[in-house]
């Protein structure tokens, strides 16, 4: 009876599995066998290109939900496989046009960036010393704040944005090799400042049972700092909060932005925190940049 039981589980459980691929062409054995071909042939690419701009195995995330690849190459296009906890949660393939020192993706199946799957349609490559990095278009300030953080150039396999597997260890020189307009988001020295205004605050809901708190505040320091709009500077006193201010307008000396909270548990901003373009848990032992 047991064994009956188990057979049956197993049948449900194959048929599950075969319906999901019908119902989901790029979870489906036919896509599982194009990825297939396409990572060998866009891999003989890759070793036959040698030091090509771009060509290459990319990696993006946390180790654990998070699981970004990205296979690329110029001839047989690109291959994007996001795995996590529960195993494969999205895939796409198609060809790579470059243009202007983009690169622009075409996608074999709906790419829906939310959650946990989808994957930019463009992205720049960066030059930094021996790395190489795929940053979204969209996110090239993003990437900056990273760099004026701490958190890039990381020492490790894990990180936000796409890095060519095996350049943890390679040396990042001098700046990052951004487009001319986005360098003046590069900072030299971390700058640092202090709330000096505390403005409304809104709420909104989350998906689960959390509000969301977006509070507007005014900070002592703009553009004579080197701060500009969409830039981030984390709240290092109070020492034992994890918050950070976004900024929205710039002027000369002061700049508005917003911190967001979730839940209601972590205090309301206050007049006289203070702030830096430093994360204050990265050390300079975090970074292999010579600046």
């Amino acid at each position: 009876m047991k064994r009956k039981f188990l057979m049956a589980v197993l049948l449900i459980c194959v048929v599950a599995v075969f319906v999901y691929g019908l119902v989901v062409p790029k979870f489906s054995l036919m896509a599982k066998i194009k990825t297939g071909i396409l990572r060998r042939q866009i891999q003989r690419e890759i070793a036959g290109a040698g030091s090509h701009d771009w060509a290459g195995e990319y990696y993006a995330g946390d180790g654990l939900g998070m699981n970004v690849n990205l296979l690329i190459a110029p001839e047989h296009g690109y291959v994007f496989e996001w795995h996590g906890c529960l195993g494969l949660y999205d895939r796409n393939y198609g060809s790579v046009t470059s243009t202007n020192g983009r690169l622009r993706l075409s996608f074999t199946f709906n790419n829906r960036q939310e959650g946990f799957e989808g994957i930019s349609g463009e992205f720049i490559p960066v030059h930094w010393g021996e790395r190489r990095y795929l940053v979204p278009t969209s996110d090239i300030v993003g990437f900056c704040n990273e760099v004026n953080d701490g958190s890039e150039p990381r020492d490790r396999i894990h990180g936000r944005y796409l890095m060519r597997r095996g350049d943890q260890t390679k040396s990042a020189t001098s700046n990052a090799a951004l487009p001319v307009e986005f360098q003046v988001y590069l900072l030299k020295q971390p700058v640092t400042a202090a709330i000096m205004q505390v403005g409304q605050t809104t709420t909104r809901p989350d998906s689960s049972d959390f509000k969301i708190k977006d509070t507007t505040v005014m900070i002592n320091a703009g553009m004579q700092q080197g701060l500009h709009p969409g830039m981030k500077l984390y709240v290092t006193e109070p020492d034992f909060l994890v918050e950070n201010v976004k900024l929205m307008n710039v002027t000369d000396g002061e700049s508005e932005g917003f911190i967001t909270q979730f839940g209601g548990g972590d205090p309301a901003p206050q007049v006289g925190w203070k702030l830096s373009t430093r994360a204050p848990w990265r050390t300079e032992s975090n970074s292999t940049v010579a600046k």
